[in-house]
């Protein structure tokens, strides 16, 4: 068997007055009765409503006050507070591990720098990869995902353990990328699966099947995770699924017949997979229901947002369509910016030598094309008898950076090609149109979605 291995968030109302000369009635006392239940059941009503609220909020706090660095209170609630920018521009460094119970559990082998331009409602994604050469002071050079695990480690204090590895990534990321972190948020895979469970599952739209016959056989129990020797092959068929948290954690995690940087564009599908169900069931705006995550995550999760933080940003977040997310993944492909190396241990460097091409792209990530294209779902359907033509356009759209999630036969024949535009974007239609030809435009009311019907004219 092949051996495995694993690598170590009014006016005043004044009623009429009576005239002194009208004679004042005296209410019979079943009249005295009624008004008087009216009120104690208005009185009673008004208590289960402050107590329910008092409850829930409590509740929240307690258990917010586990995922927050910095404890909550009611009157710190009333505050106000905005979120750090630089430049108009917040960044956020989320980081994944293992956790407790598996090995190299402080190893970070999912991080990501989440850059949130709050003026046009804007985020992007940009993915590091764990094998990414950097220099830490005291330790050399050593790959980024040993630098949550050196300040987790260092740090004697049990309580400050996930904030002081989170700090420690953090400031290696600012130096790498040329940027301030101002916040970070770290999971492991417990509050990963919980998280999912607590939406109650997500749905994804899988490009191509996922088979990884080496995936672990690890599982869960009430006391965290659990590592084994063997193995339980994996696969997930391509097309729209319903994913639970495990399920959605191993799709995330999978890289055995992929790479680390197919990886790192699933966990960014994932993520937006998470806004998405968040959103549409109402979690952001039911404080029972944030209590119920907030207690579920439990210790499984760590931030450094501020109460007031987090509000403001879940109200950036419920404004963001799919067509107002840029991903980038930085990588060792041939258009990328680094390298492999097998110098010592693997590794990945910049190609230029240091990382200055590195910094420029990520500042300039949202004026990336490339970057933005992969975020727009084409799909295309053939409205010609001949057979072939939409998944020849389907390969040409996916060679130059499009997403093709739907290659499919026409309901009806097209003579003239037709793309529906549902991006508002004229930098992304007019590479649809460079690659289609000839074709006819009309509005879509799906963001971040492109149609294509391929016309008898297309080619000409």
């Amino acid at each position: 068997m092949r051996k495995r291995y694993q690598r170590f968030s009014k006016e005043n109302f004044k009623p009429e007055e009576k005239s002194s000369e009208e004679p004042v009635k005296t209410p019979s006392k079943s009249k005295k009765r009624i008004k008087i239940r009216a009120k104690h059941f208005i009185l009673i009503v008004a208590f289960i409503v402050l107590a329910a609220l008092c409850y829930v909020g409590i509740g929240s706090i307690g258990a917010a006050n586990n995922i927050l660095a910095q404890d909550i209170s009611f009157s710190s609630l009333l505050r106000q507070n905005s979120l750090k920018q630089t430049d108009g521009v917040t960044n956020v460094l989320l980081l994944g591990k293992g956790g407790s119970n598996h090995p190299g559990g402080q190893l970070t082998d999912t991080i990501m720098l989440a850059r949130i331009r709050s003026s046009d409602k804007k985020i992007a994604l940009v993915s590091v990869p764990r094998d990414l050469l950097v220099t830490i002071p005291g330790n050399g050079q050593v790959r980024v995902n040993e630098a949550y695990a050196l300040g987790f480690n260092e740090e004697k204090d049990q309580d400050r353990k996930s904030d002081a590895g989170a700090k420690a990534a953090s400031a290696v990321i600012e130096k790498t990328l040329a940027l301030p972190v101002h916040y970070y948020t770290v999971v492991d895979f417990m509050g990963f699966k919980d998280l999912v469970n607590a939406l109650g599952g997500i749905t994804i739209n899988v490009e191509k099947a996922l088979d990884d016959p080496y995936y672990p056989r690890d599982y869960f129990t009430d006391n965290g995770y659990v590592k084994t020797e063997a193995y339980a092959p994996l696969h997930i068929k391509a097309g729209i699924q319903k994913m639970d948290g495990e399920t959605a954690l191993k799709y995330s995690r999978s890289r055995e017949t992929t790479s680390d940087f197919d990886r790192a564009r699933r966990q960014q599908q994932v993520l937006y997979a998470i806004k998405e169900k968040a959103l549409s069931i109402g979690v952001l705006s039911n404080p029972v229901k944030m209590n119920n995550i907030f207690k579920s995550l439990g210790i499984h999760i760590r931030t450094n947002f501020n109460a007031n933080e987090l509000k403001d940003l879940l109200r950036i977040f419920e404004n963001i369509s799919k067509d107002k997310i840029v991903n980038k993944v930085l990588d060792n492909s041939e258009g990328g910016l680094l390298e492999s190396s097998s110098e010592g241990f693997y590794h990945l460097v910049p190609k230029s030598g240091n990382f200055l091409q590195v910094q420029k792209a990520v500042k300039n990530v949202f004026d990336d094309e490339e970057a933005v294209l992969t975020m727009v779902d084409v799909e295309v359907y053939n409205g010609t008898s001949t057979v072939g033509l939409a998944g020849k356009l389907a390969d040409a759209l996916k060679e130059a950076g499009f997403n093709v999630t739907k290659i499919e036969n026409a309901e009806k024949m097209y003579e003239n090609t037709t793309i529906y535009d549902g991006t508002n974007s004229s930098t992304t239609y007019q590479k649809v149109k460079d690659l289609v030809g000839t074709a006819t435009r009309s509005a879509l009311d799906q963001k971040g979605t492109i149609k294509i019907y391929v016309g008898s004219n297309y080619g000409s």
